[in-house]
């Protein structure tokens, strides 16, 4: 086997190690795969430079917005109008997201200016534990339904506010349901908070519909303001669509 071969081939396997297992620490990951600890480091560093691979204190985590092991999702046709008022207000993009297995996926965008560059995250696939919109559709399901899908879930690592531990995540449903809508606060990405809602259909959560952005268009002193108006947009579309 040739060294290039070898290396493709420890760097895939490190690939699946992280999609397996979540937050692995370098020791954990050479002894795992029989590897020194050296070449195991060169291979991580690469693969967080092609940013396929995410490091956060001393672990490694599949970075899930990029990795191309993320397998492909069929997208439900999810056609759901949002009224500009709530975009405008808060200046601030709107989504809409749909549950596939353990992740939530955009299926419309709602850039608040005219710029298609808001686009590029139709499609985007993510944990639900790293997602506003993934935990408000997750929180209202079945307690059965919403049971198979943490036992199945990965608990990826965004950043250190994620929560990744089954119990705490489990709590913070319980929260969601009573408070009616969930919040994504620095869990994914630093410096960005996210507030989301469930669409229902029939008395069944189907979707959710969010805001995302910074710390000042979206402050914490204004949450629960936001929050009341976006399930006041859900229960419309509902009303009106199904």
């Amino acid at each position: 086997m040739t060294t290039s071969s070898s290396t493709l081939r420890n760097g895939l396997k490190i690939l699946k190690s992280l999609d397996q297992h979540s937050g692995q620490s370098l020791t954990t990951i050479a002894a795992n795969l029989g590897l020194n600890k050296s070449t195991t480091f060169r291979l991580l560093q690469t693969l967080v430079d092609e940013k396929q691979v995410k490091k956060i204190d001393h672990l490694y985590s599949l970075d899930h917005t990029n990795s191309f092991l993320k397998k492909p999702v069929n997208i439900d046709p999810v056609s759901i109008p949002v009224s500009r008022d709530i975009l405008e207000q808060f200046n601030t993009t709107a989504y809409i997201g749909i549950l596939s297995d353990t992740n939530v996926v955009i299926t419309q965008v709602f850039p608040v200016k005219n710029d298609f560059s808001e686009f590029s995250v139709l499609g985007n696939i993510t944990p639900v534990h790293l997602s506003a919109l993934g935990k408000a559709i997750v929180a209202f399901l079945p307690k059965d339904t919403q049971e198979i899908i943490l036992e199945n879930l990965h608990y990826d690592i965004g950043t250190k506010y994620t929560l990744s531990d089954h119990m705490i995540f489990q709590r913070n449903l319980n929260v969601i349901e009573e408070k009616g809508y969930a919040l994504d606060d620095e869990e994914s990405s630093l410096g960005i908070r996210c507030l989301a809602v469930p669409i229902y259909r029939n008395h069944q959560v189907i979707a959710s519909f969010g805001l995302s952005g910074t710390f000042e268009s979206l402050p914490r002193t204004g949450l629960v303001k936001i929050s009341k108006m976006l399930m006041k947009s859900s229960q419309e579309i509902t009303n009106e669509y199904f």
